[in-house]
């Protein structure tokens, strides 16, 4: 094994029990770490598997945006 790999084998290692620990002290979070795993797993290539992670994201902004449009309306229509 090369020292590459393993260092690479290693920092993936460390990332995963980093994430289960972030989700366990964010049990909220999981089924969502559910879905990006299960869309990644389908995502074959590095390049689809970006595709997928910048659809969550986008998905995301958009609906923190619509939550702030939403709170801005209400804050000058209560004003």
């Amino acid at each position: 094994m090369s020292k590459i790999h393993s260092l690479r084998s290693q920092e993936l290692t460390e990332a995963l029990e980093e994430r289960e620990r972030f989700l366990s002290e964010h049990p909220e979070l999981e089924r969502l770490q559910k879905d990006i795993d299960r869309r990644l797993k389908n995502a074959a290539c590095d390049h689809n598997r970006l595709v997928v992670i910048h659809d969550l994201m986008m998905d995301s902004f958009l609906e923190l945006d619509n939550k702030l449009q939403a709170l801005v309306s209400k804050m000058r229509t209560s004003r």
